[in-house]
């Protein structure tokens, strides 16, 4: 092209430029497309500019806009609802087995032992499945399969270890103390198979385990009696197929080391905390009301395992609906123009996701009430009321953690089980489950006010 500009009505169309100033988002992007075709400032001048960039914003002025629709990237929150959906299944199925082990929980320091290993194994797994989905995201399945692996066999010595020394310390019976080694071994290996995405090869893991104990509850017998040995034969062979799940999903073919590649940077490790904190924060919250029933402190025990098992269920209710929000939020980046309207379709967005996952809480809260033989209308309405909000509270949080808001939810967890633990300490409860409930319900609101402020923000969600 030449460098001086023809006399024209359209100096954009002698330019060649029309596609350009019609598409500009602004007279910078005409400056750049002229310099990039030759045009400098004496030439603009010929042309009766001052230099190039106030003849780009005389094009750009009189260009006809006509931007050029552009393809939206691919949405990477898809999901399959049966899958999130089962893995709600199999996060809730373990509870049955309580259901038969009532009789091995009323020893002295079982239930303490039970708790501990549960802790144990929250905080362990969480860290390893954040060390295994972040190498999966880095396409380096190897990788991911050896911290697996290694994260599931010091995860398992350590709770392992410290299930035994609790048992040994607390005094619980030998039974209880297998009981307490089985969940550790069975929620570690678990983690790993839901990470390799294996979730139906883990409901078929399930197949003893659930069988036996259906069957031994459809005889009515399971009530302060021994558990028989065909249900322990039947929990081991469900705990050992989990464990070889997770073993062959992280063989050594696929587990083989990347040349000057360490297992688990400090980085990683680093990073991982904050996740294995909220695991063991998580916990300690679900569980209090548990340790509240070991203290002789008034609450409903059959009310609490019902809300409990409803929540744990929920689980699978709850990542379908974060994918959605997710999924919702993406679609609004591309759609919307303004911050400000990004912003209000956010906070809209936020408000259905924790609306939907209430009414899912809420119903699988029912059945499970029905099926235990616990009237809805029969039960505490403080127990009912704060699991249900410990739930939107942890779907909150998970929300949160997804958009990579970590101290705010450790924060609040952490303050919300101190101040929880301290009044029943000192003043003990007003009613059954009522500290739980205020603790919870300001835990939600906490969140959940500091979730649409800040994930109304578009940087939350790049």
């Amino acid at each position: 092209m030449s460098a001086t500009t023809p006399s024209t009505g359209d100096p954009a169309g002698a330019l060649g430029l029309e596609d350009l100033c019609a598409e500009a988002v602004d007279p910078l992007e005409v400056a750049a497309g002229l310099e990039a075709d030759g045009m400098n400032d004496e030439a603009a001048r010929r042309a009766g500019h001052s230099d190039v960039f106030a003849f780009a914003e005389t094009l750009f002025a009189e260009a006809d806009r006509r931007p050029r629709a552009v393809e939206p990237a691919p949405n990477p929150w898809r999901g399959t609802a049966w899958r999130h959906l089962l893995r709600g299944l199999l996060f809730g199925l373990p509870g049955l087995c309580y259901l038969v082990a009532t009789p091995l929980l009323t020893g002295p320091g079982a239930a303490p032992v039970l708790i501990v290993s549960l802790l144990a194994s929250w905080t362990l797994g969480q860290g390893v499945a954040y060390l295994g989905y972040v190498r999966a995201g880095q396409a380096d399945a190897a990788g991911a399969a050896r911290v697996m692996r290694y994260g599931l066999v010091a995860g398992a010595l350590a709770t392992l270890s410290l299930t035994a020394l609790s048992g040994l310390v607390l005094g619980a019976d030998g039974p209880a103390t297998a009981l307490a080694a089985g969940q550790c071994l069975y929620l570690l290996a678990a983690t790993v198979v839901l990470v390799n995405g294996e979730e139906g090869r883990l409901l078929l893991a399930f197949g003893p385990g659930v069988t036996a104990t259906l069957a031994h509850l459809a005889t009515g017998e399971s009530g302060g009696l021994p558990v028989p040995p065909a249900v322990w034969w039947a929990w081991t062979a469900t705990v050992g197929a989990t464990v070889a799940l997770a073993f062959h999903g992280t063989r050594r073919d696929r587990a083989a080391r990347s040349p000057g590649r360490p297992v688990v940077t400090r980085q990683e490790l680093a990073a991982a905390a904050p996740h294995a904190a909220f695991g063991l924060l998580a916990g300690g919250l679900l569980s209090h009301s548990l340790l509240n029933d070991l203290a002789g402190r008034p609450a409903s025990a059959t009310a609490t395992t019902a809300a409990v098992l409803a929540l744990s269920l929920s689980m699978g209710a709850a990542e379908w609906t974060l994918f959605g929000y997710r999924r919702a939020t993406h679609d609004l980046l591309h759609r919307n123009v303004t911050v400000a309207a990004f912003s209000r379709g956010a906070r809209v967005a936020l408000s259905r996701a924790v609306t939907r996952y209430l009414l899912s809480l809420a119903l699988l809260l029912a059945v499970v009430a029905a099926l235990a033989g616990v009237p809805v209308e029969a039960a505490p309405m403080w127990v009912l009321g704060g699991h249900l909000a410990l739930g939107c509270a942890f779907f909150v949080a998970l929300t949160l953690l997804s958009c990579g808001r970590v101290s705010i939810v450790l924060g609040g967890c952490a303050l919300a089980l101190a101040g929880e633990a301290s009044v029943v300490r000192l003043v003990g409860d007003a009613g059954p489950g009522v500290v739980e409930a205020a603790a919870s319900g300001t835990l939600f609101a906490a969140l959940g006010g500091y979730a649409l402020v800040a994930l109304s923000h578009v940087t939350c969600h790049r």
